[in-house]
């Protein structure tokens, strides 16, 4: 049911009273504006079982309420606003159950003319908004995961454990949101496959655990990379079929499961630190480009650059984790399989895409390579924003979980595949020709 909403306007804020209560709501979603000059592009991140979100705009000089409208189903719109006005925008999410609560509000500041930024900034803010917030993100986030794993050690409950696998999926997160960018620290010290090797190696993972190898952060540093990060952490919380109970847990998956969390969370660190202006500084090697880097002799380098990470990441996901555990119908090649995450880690992997594009992540905004696509040609701009979307929604559509889809849902999978495959498409044929 729909929940009757009534606005009470005090002052420069918006209070919300509720006339009915309900058990549950989804989680909140996160907005991302994007302003070109009247004309400002407004896009957020679905939320699980989320069927209906709505915006809220309120006018920034006096808090008045300037409207709240129906988004339906829809996770991106355009719109065109008077110049010169400036709003706070939020978005939730809905579902039957209830609501979420409303998203930070975004400051927006409509300017009269369009502008198009220069490569420099482009590169700059790619580099600094981009790769180094999420990589900061994805440390913090790590951490918390570690911290989660001791106290699970110490306590081991259903409710601790429950605690970890959640924060699992939050560190998930921000990883897939990168692989549009695995190059620099994360290829040159081989921290993505140190981090993020799949299928998980079982045979040798159980040997390893009924061994008397010592399970300590220093000896799970030197395993292979099948035998630690993410998807060994995964397979150890929530076990072969997603059920686990803390009670199974032996002291000795317990120990493992402490060192290889450490370890992530040392290697995070590691990754954010090698783009860290303080530390290993390879965002000054790539801001530089064509102004002092070494690496990147030019502009047109780094450029490319940004646009073949987006290439790589659309063609593994086309062709490695949707395709070919449905082709060969092997639920053991599918991607994040014990949590049930796989669905998240594709949109989010399309995310990636979409933050390289525009040039935003999280609270972090532009300019972004739209900008400069969109002052040369304005309906290439528009078929890449529409074919990102329309790849996240067909992931979105794919049946859970995503190792029982391959084999009962083939058809939703290879639309997915498909909607992948046109965007890779045409980043490879029409976006990376304009670098040149």
């Amino acid at each position: 049911m729909k929940n009757e909403i009534k606005f009470m306007i005090i002052g420069a804020g918006i209070f919300l009273t509720s006339s009915s209560a309900w058990a549950e709501s989804p989680a909140t979603p996160m907005l991302y504006v994007s302003p070109d000059g009247p004309q400002v592009h407004f896009y957020w991140d679905e939320v699980p079982d989320a069927d209906n979100y709505t915006i809220i705009a309120t006018d920034i000089a006096n808090g008045s309420l300037f409207g709240v409208f129906d988004m339906g189903n829809l996770s991106r719109i355009s719109e065109t606003l008077p110049a010169g006005s400036g709003f706070f925008v939020s978005v939730r999410a809905e579902n039957t159950d209830g609501a979420s609560a409303y998203s930070i509000p975004r400051q927006l500041i409509v300017s009269a003319d369009a502008s198009t930024p220069t490569r420099e900034q482009v590169i700059q803010n790619y580099a600094r908004n981009v790769i180094y917030n999420t990589y900061r993100d994805l440390a913090d986030r790590a951490e918390k995961l570690n911290t989660a794993v001791v106290k699970l050690r110490f306590e081991t409950n259903d409710v601790n454990l429950s605690a970890a696998q959640r924060q699992w999926v939050n560190t998930r997160r921000p990883w897939e949101q990168s692989e549009a960018f695995l190059f620099g620290p994360v290829d040159t010290e081989g921290l993505d496959p140190a981090m993020d090797s799949w299928p998980v190696n079982s045979t040798d993972l159980q040997n390893l655990l009924d061994s008397n190898t010592e399970l300590t952060v220093e000896s799970a540093s030197a395993f292979s990379d099948d035998l630690k990060g993410f998807h060994v952490i995964e397979f150890l919380l929530f076990g072969q079929d997603g059920n686990k109970t803390s009670a199974e847990f032996t002291e000795r998956e317990l120990m493992y499961l402490g060192a290889v969390a450490n370890v992530l969370a040392n290697d995070t660190q590691r990754l954010a630190q090698g783009w860290n202006p303080n530390e290993g500084n390879f965002l000054a090697e790539f801001s530089q480009a064509g102004i002092g880097s070494t690496t990147y002799t030019s502009q047109t380098a780094a450029l490319q650059e940004m646009i073949e990470g987006m290439i790589g990441i659309a063609g593994e996901l086309a062709s490695v984790k949707l395709e070919d555990p449905t082709r060969l119908r092997d639920a053991t090649l599918v991607e994040s399989q014990f949590s049930f995450n796989s669905r998240a880690d594709f949109m989010d992997n399309v995310r990636s895409i979409r933050n390289v594009y525009t040039g935003n992540y999280l609270l972090s905004e532009g300019p972004g390579l739209n900008a400069l696509v969109k002052s040369i040609n304005p309906t290439l701009d528009e078929t890449i924003n529409n074919q990102i979307e329309a790849a996240i929604v067909a992931i979105n559509a794919i049946p859970q979980p995503f190792a029982e889809a391959i084999l009962t849902s083939p058809a939703d999978v290879q639309t997915a595949i498909d909607a992948v495959n046109a965007l890779l498409v045409t980043l490879s044929n029409q976006l990376l020709p304009l670098a040149e």
